[in-house]
């Protein structure tokens, strides 16, 4: 027995696996413990782009650059900006002294920010990092678990530039008309009420969840733009 557990104990010493407990944890200290990690795990693909759901979270929609996620009560809408990404758009984001909590974000050369906005009943959370932002409406009791799922979702984005190449060569990213919304520093929810309402209906249970492979991914315009300069990519902050 103590054979056993010796072995077990090498081979988690061996692969560099480390236990990290999340519940005796303030909701900063579980930002910083997922996002200074190497997450190089992925079990959704995108157009471009895939990335890490953890245990527990399943997928109810995909459109083209948008998923819908769920974990129990909690809906989390995400928004995969490749444009953003292919260009290299720096996040400008000025903290709200009126936030329940506001920072920005900063982890091997990955940056974004979190905002957290106190309502009557709850609280809305919105996290941009690594070119991708999460939004959700949450209890307060459960703000670690979703900062936790967030986090893990949003730092193991990964991108496939071979195929951002080839949609960029096709002409996919061209566009003088639309203007970078995603990495605004916003007080409106956009469209996230309307994913919260029209989820909203699912219950608990996994059954009421579509399999993942009956899923398919809509090809629709998505709802945040971009901009193009001829010298420059810029971010436009507020509404």
């Amino acid at each position: 027995m103590k054979k056993c557990l010796l072995f077990l104990l090498c081979l988690v010493l061996l692969s560099g696996c480390t236990i990290t407990r999340m519940d005796n944890k303030t909701y900063e200290e579980v930002i910083d413990s997922i996002l200074s990690l190497n997450i190089n795990l992925y079990n959704k693909v995108g157009k471009g782009y895939k990335y890490y759901a953890p245990r527990g979270v399943v997928r109810l929609d995909s459109n083209t650059y948008n998923d819908v996620l769920k974990r129990n009560d909690i809906i989390y809408y995400l928004y995969v900006d490749v444009v953003s990404y292919y260009y290299k758009t720096d996040i400008n984001y000025t903290k709200s002294k009126n936030a329940y909590y506001s920072s920005n974000l900063k982890y091997k050369n990955k940056t974004g920010y979190v905002e957290i906005t106190k309502n009557k009943n709850n609280l809305y959370v919105q996290m941009v990092y690594n070119y991708a932002k999460i939004e959700t409406y949450v209890d307060e009791k459960d703000l670690n678990q979703a900062l936790e799922d967030i986090s893990y979702i949003l730092s193991s984005v990964s991108f496939n530039d071979s195929l951002l190449n080839k949609m960029y060569e096709e002409g996919a990213f061209d566009s003088n008309e639309e203007v970078y919304r995603l990495f605004d520093n916003k007080e409106k929810e956009g469209n996230f009420l309307e994913y919260v309402e029209e989820y909203d209906k699912y219950d608990e249970q996994d059954e009421a969840v579509a399999p993942e492979e009956e899923i398919k991914i809509k090809e629709t315009t998505t709802t945040t733009t971009t901009r193009q300069t001829t010298s420059t990519n810029t971010t436009t902050t507020g509404n």
